[in-house]
C-alpha cells in the first residue's frame, strides 16, 4: 500500500455536512456517520433503502431509536 493511502477509509475533508448528497456519498463509502443528525437521517435512510444499500439503511433507522 503507498505511503500516502490511509489503511481504512477517512472521511474526506471537504464535506459539506448541510448538503445530503455531499454526507450520503460519505456514508456509502462506510465514512461520515458523524454528520448524520435528526433533521437529515430520514431522507438519508430512504435515499439508501431506494438506492439498494439495506444495510446501510437500517443502521440509520436504527440511529433513530432511543437506547
Amino acid at each position: 500500500m503507498p505511503a500516502d493511502v490511509p489503511p481504512f477509509p477517512t472521511t474526506d475533508a471537504e464535506i459539506d455536512a448541510d448538503d445530503l448528497d455531499s454526507v450520503y456519498g460519505q456514508l456509502v463509502k462506510g465514512v461520515g456517520h458523524e454528520y448524520v443528525n435528526d433533521r437529515n437521517v430520514d431522507e438519508l435512510a430512504r435515499r439508501a433503502e431506494e438506492d439498494g444499500h439495506p444495510i446501510l439503511a437500517t443502521e440509520l433507522r436504527e440511529w433513530k431509536s432511543p437506547c
